[in-house]
Formats: structure tokens, C-alpha cells, sequence
């Protein structure tokens, strides 16, 4: 209760010196209880925010990685970090925690989906300088997307952004024949995923009419 009085009394975006003794009291207070009581998610989730709220973002990261050694499978302590780093901007970091959601939840395509999607926003926002590096960023995200695809054939979602990714590529290669390989392959992607969309659009016409 003493935590969630602090949290009640902090103010966001003031840094003044009583302001930022709130956020440790209220961190403190319930760094203790979880201690305690590590199961308590709404415990958790409470401290997390106060984390987030007070810009303490490290803090936040060291909490859930230490929660992990406790706790080696929580899929969502896994996805807070890998989300926290990402807020951060430290991109290397991030996608190696979502590489681990893809390990520890690898009968799941979504997780494939994601990390291909965090791969393609990377190249496609914020590219690294170096092309060998981008090359390799846009391989591990077509590899995921591929896995996706394979467990989930209809996965439009995932096409569209193997699609993008090829094209990507496409951008990078130099020798004009792979070039044109490339953006074949991405149309085709491309075209199996608009195929898709419009048969599922016909079938829910098609249920909606009976």
C-alpha cells in the first residue's frame, strides 16, 4: 500500500528533487513486496510503470532480467524486455530478445511474424551503414517470416512483409540479374498474399449472405 500511495503522489515529467523521492519510495516499497511475492502481476505491472513513468527504463530492464532467472519461461517478462529495449533504442539487444520469444514459443507463428516485422522496420526506418549488416538483419527476417509462412500457409500478414523484405533486398544487391530475381519473388509474394485477403473477404461475404 505504501507503493501504490507513492505512485498516487509522483507527477510525470517533474523532475524535482521531492517528485523523483516518490518514484524510489514507491519503487522501493514495492521492489520489497515483489520480493516477497514475485506472482503478483499487478504488483508488477504497477513497478514496470512506475519504471516507464520516471524514465528509469534500465531499471526496468535489470528487474525483468533478474525476474527471468527465477522464472526462465515467462514468455511475457521475455517480451517486456525485448520491448524495453526497443524503447531504448538499442536495436541489437532487442531483436535478440525476440529471437529467445521465437525459441521459447517456437510452435507459434505470430512470434516469427513479429521478429520479421522488427527486422524489416529496422532496414526500412533506421538501416545500419554497413550492407553486410543490413543483409543480415534482412536474412534473419525473411528466415522468420518463411517459418511463419510454412506453419501458417494462409498467413497473408506474413507474406506481406517477406514481400517488402525481398525488396529490401533488392535495394542492396548489386548484380542486376539478382536484382530482378528479387523483386520477381516479392511480387509473387506479394500477389499469393492479395489472393489470400480476397478469398478470405469472399468467404465472409459468402457466410455473411447465408
Amino acid at each position: 500500500m505504501i507503493g501504490y500511495s507513492e505512485i498516487g503522489l509522483y507527477v510525470p515529467d517533474d523532475k524535482s528533487q521531492q517528485n523523483e523521492k516518490h518514484a524510489d519510495a514507491a519503487i522501493t516499497a514495492l521492489s520489497g513486496y515483489l520480493q516477497k511475492r514475485p506472482d503478483d502481476r499487478i504488483a508488477r505491472d504497477a513497478l514496470i510503470n512506475m519504471y516507464l513513468n520516471a524514465n528509469r527504463t534500465s531499471q526496468a530492464i535489470d528487474f525483468f532480467v533478474n525476474y527471468l532467472k527465477g522464472h526462465p519461461g515467462d514468455l511475457d517478462a521475455v517480451r517486456s524486455i525485448a520491448t524495453l529495449y526497443a524503447k531504448q533504442g538499442n536495436f541489437n539487444e532487442s531483436l535478440n530478445w525476440y529471437e529467445k520469444i521465437t525459441l521459447l514459443d517456437s510452435k507459434n507463428p505470430e512470434s516469427f511474424y513479429v521478429y520479421g516485422v522488427v527486422c524489416y522496420e529496422k532496414v526500412a526506418k533506421n538501416p545500419p551503414a554497413n550492407p553486410a549488416e543490413k543483409i543480415s538483419i534482412i536474412t534473419k527476417g525473411e528466415n522468420a517470416l518463411q517459418k511463419a509462412i510454412q506453419m501458417k500457409p494462409d498467413y497473408f500478414e506474413s507474406m506481406a512483409y517477406l514481400n517488402l523484405l525481398y525488396r529490401q533486398q533488392a535495394l542492396v544487391e548489386t548484380d542486376p540479374a539478382k536484382q530482378q530475381a528479387l523483386i520477381a519473388e516479392a511480387d509473387k509474394i506479394r500477389n499469393q498474399a492479395v489472393d489470400i485477403i480476397r478469398k478470405k473477404k469472399a468467404a465472409a461475404a459468402g457466410q455473411a449472405k447465408s
